[in-house]
């Protein structure tokens, strides 16, 4: 990784070649379009929002062209809208604020948009859902689950999907930004990265628009309840995200190993319990700071 982001930074020219070629790849494996984001963000956290933008023009004109011919240049569009730009947006506000909280909030708003959108847009967005994953009923009939199992997973899937949409659209940009930001720190700053994450506090008046959302989607009905439940998972990524900066700052001042860190990521994939676990660390660490009772283990 050290040898791409050095590659990357030799050149505009190097940088464009890196986001067009992870952008293509990113269509047989999804998870380089986080790489293509990060070209994005290292360029815009180096050398400025201006530049950042160039390269990123300059990589949208190559994919474009060919792909005027083949008819796919929607995809095109959409994957600099839902990829380059909210990573290059991100970039620009770390480097203009130098502030991770910050940074973090502006992800929020984008998931909070994006629940906004889809609530004008739709009366009954878990009804609309609905009807788009109807279209998975008889491939999952043929891969032998029961008709009433199918019914029960869409109509859950359906009430779940406007939030697990507002997630992907904050998370996605955040974690090409970890890569350019660590990307960064091994070129300019080593340590730099990990001394930054672990200091991560949102601002502590935060906590009260929490308990008021979390009031709001429990003691109200209808369109409201729903609006403010989706709200629910901003509020509780933001919180994960504070939660998993005091467990690195634990593992790095008691000196364990990384095998720790690694296992609690796996926990959080598998495990929704877990989630809310770290994330409620992180709610609590508002008020009783427990970095500041960590001592280092000598």
């Amino acid at each position: 990784m050290n040898f791409l982001a050095t590659y990357i930074m030799r050149n505009r020219t190097s940088a464009v070649l890196v986001a067009v070629a992870t952008a293509v790849l990113s269509m047989l494996l999804p998870p380089l379009s986080y790489l293509s984001g990060a070209v994005a963000g290292l360029v815009t956290l180096r050398h400025g929002s201006r530049e950042g933008l160039t390269v990123l023009a300059i990589a949208a004109l190559l994919i474009a062209i060919p792909a005027l011919f083949s008819g796919s240049s929607g995809l095109v569009v959409i994957f600099g809208a839902v990829v380059w730009m909210p990573a290059w947006a991100l970039a620009v506000v770390l480097r203009q604020t130098v502030s991770l909280p910050t940074t973090f909030l502006v992800a929020a708003s984008f998931g909070v948009v994006c629940i906004a959108v889809v609530h004008g847009m739709f009366v009954d967005p878990a009804e609309w859902w609905r009807g788009k994953l109807e279209l998975l009923r008889p491939m999952l009939i043929e891969a032998g689950w029961k008709p009433a199992d199918v019914e029960a997973n869409v109509n859950t899937l359906a009430g779940a999907m406007t939030a697990m949409l507002a997630a992907a659209v904050m998370i996605t940009p955040l974690i090409s930004l970890f890569i350019a930001r660590w990307w960064q720190a091994l070129l300019y700053n080593p340590g730099g990265w990990r001394q930054e994450f672990q200091q991560v506090r949102l601002p502590a008046k935060l906590v009260w628009v929490a308990v008021a959302v979390v009031t709001v989607a429990w003691f109200t009905g209808g369109s409201v309840q729903t609006f403010t439940a989706d709200l629910l998972i901003v509020v509780l990524l933001l919180y994960l995200l504070q939660g998993l900066s005091v467990i690195h700052n634990l593992v790095n001042c008691r000196g364990l190993n990384v095998a720790w860190l690694v296992g609690l990521y796996a926990l959080l994939l598998i495990l929704p319990q877990a989630v809310m676990l770290v994330a409620g660390l992180g709610f609590t660490d508002t008020w009783l700071n427990y970095r500041s009772r960590i001592k280092a283990d000598t």
